[in-house]
């Protein structure tokens, strides 16, 4: 009998006795074999992801987007306030004003552009970008540059102002008279060619200061705060050289000449004033018929005092009486309001403490008015430009239609020229920030480099721009 055992099943069951056919599995009723399924976790998990970031970089945005939001809440009134009127010409132009009456007359001859190319030759333009020049301006000769007076020549109106004897007092060294050697320095300094062009602006209906410099249209890279500024200290020495040369034709016995030059000084101040595209011009032509008003008053003065019916009052008035007196009672040619030196202030009566509503009405009620001068209306053009720069509102959904209405007139009302039109489209541009000469600081830079990228992502450059103007002024 074989003794020998088996050994049992591993596992439970064999230790039970359970045989061999208890080791196949039994299948299941429910059992059904299927594909295998996708990873879900990580397909939610990209999902959540990009959600989150979109909701970060919306964050972001925002945050940046109160930067500029922040700054013109802020400061954005002084966006206006700082520029409006802070050059003060309206009380010169007002005086000036009084002296209308003795311009000179109109030369119909002579065109817009031609006393526009006259006067950049006296006046050369700075090169600049975007702003090509019409044609290099040769400036025309003038005897005083290239004169040098010995110490022995005008010794009562020795130079102050230019090269040339004292406007402020050659008129009165007449009556002394000149020695030759004066004379002829006199004579050559009458007879420069530069008058040519001087009279031309003089007596110019009107003047197209910038179709007379600038190639039309301007440049793309062209911008409002890169134009560049004439050179009016040319303007000014022509303006004190023709005091001499008034003086000259004193000497000589021609007083109807020599009140033409001093009246041609007022008359080129009044073309840079009544064709300003800038108060700047206008506050140069305010200066330069300020330079002939008082050259005239002296010279009614001088030439009439003879025929004075009261010397006492005369020797013992006021300049400005002086002036009211001889011109009304005493100029045979009878040029004069009845009171030339009466200051007529026109503020338009801004402050900074006007409502921004307020400011923006009178603006718009300014440009809109003809009887304002040219240059204060571009002025008012470019303000309007940065109108969005004032206020949140404006900052993100664009200016007011009232301002968009007013700035589309312009074109139409305010250019009367290519050049002007071209002009008003530089000025109404939204600025080139980046023309800005000011450093930024390191907050400055953080502020300007938010305000872009959320400028750059919500398509909304004013955030850039409003940003660095209201943070400077």
């Amino acid at each position: 009998m074989d003794r020998t055992r088996t050994a049992p099943p591993i596992g439970a069951a064999g230790q039970f006795g359970i045989g061999e056919e208890a080791q196949v599995p039994v299948r299941h009723r429910d059992y059904a074999p299927s594909a295998p399924e996708a990873p879900a976790p990580a397909r939610r998990g990209w999902l959540r992801a990009g959600v989150r970031l979109v909701r970060n970089a919306a964050i972001a945005v925002l945050l940046m987007t109160t930067v500029p939001i922040g700054v013109v809440a802020l400061n954005g009134k002084n966006v206006w306030g700082w520029r409006t009127w802070g050059l003060n010409t309206n009380d010169r132009v007002a005086r000036a004003e009084l002296m209308r009456p003795l311009l000179l007359p109109k030369d119909p001859s002579i065109t817009p552009l031609q006393a526009g190319l006259a006067f950049s030759a006296l006046n050369p333009a700075k090169t600049s970008p975007g702003f090509p020049l019409l044609a290099e301006p040769v400036p025309p000769e003038v005897s005083w540059r290239g004169a040098t007076l010995t110490e022995d020549m005008f010794p009562g109106s020795r130079p102050n102002l230019f090269s040339g004897p004292s406007s402020q007092a050659i008129l009165e060294a007449v009556a002394k008279g000149f020695t030759p050697q004066e004379m002829t320095y006199l004579r050559s300094l009458a007879a420069s060619p530069a008058w040519r062009e001087f009279d031309m602006v003089a007596r110019a209906p009107a003047v197209d200061f910038i179709g007379g410099k600038f190639k039309i249209p301007f440049a793309a890279d062209a911008s409002a705060e890169r134009m560049p500024i004439p050179r009016y200290q040319a303007t000014k020495e022509m303006a004190y050289a023709s005091v001499s040369r008034a003086a000259y034709y004193m000497a000589v016995g021609q007083r109807d000449s020599a009140e033409t030059a001093l009246r041609a000084i007022v008359s080129f101040g009044f073309a840079l004033l009544d064709n300003s595209t800038s108060m700047i011009d206008e506050m140069m032509g305010s200066v330069i018929i300020g330079i002939g008003r008082d050259a005239l008053e002296r010279y009614y003065l001088i030439a009439h005092a003879a025929q004075a019916a009261r010397p006492d009052f005369i020797l013992g008035a006021e300049p400005d009486q002086l002036l009211n007196f001889w011109v009304i009672t005493r100029n045979p040619r009878g040029h004069a309001p009845n009171a030339v030196r009466q200051d007529q202030p026109s503020q338009p009566g801004f402050s900074r403490t006007t409502s921004l509503d307020e400011t923006r009405a009178r603006l718009l009620a300014r440009l809109a008015n003809p009887s304002v001068h040219r240059g204060e209306r571009y002025e008012i053009l470019q303000l309007l430009s940065v109108s969005s720069c004032t206020n949140p509102r404006e900052l993100l959904l664009g200016p007011r239609s009232e301002v968009t209405d007013a700035i589309n007139k312009a074109r139409n009302n305010l250019a009367r020229y290519p050049s002007e039109q071209a002009l008003v489209d530089l000025v109404t541009k939204l600025p080139d920030y980046r023309a800005a000469p000011v450093e930024l600081n390191p907050i400055g830079q953080f502020a300007v480099s938010s305000a872009t990228v959320a400028g750059i992502v919500l398509r909304n450059p004013r955030l850039a721009a409003c940003t660095r103007i209201g943070g400077f002024f």
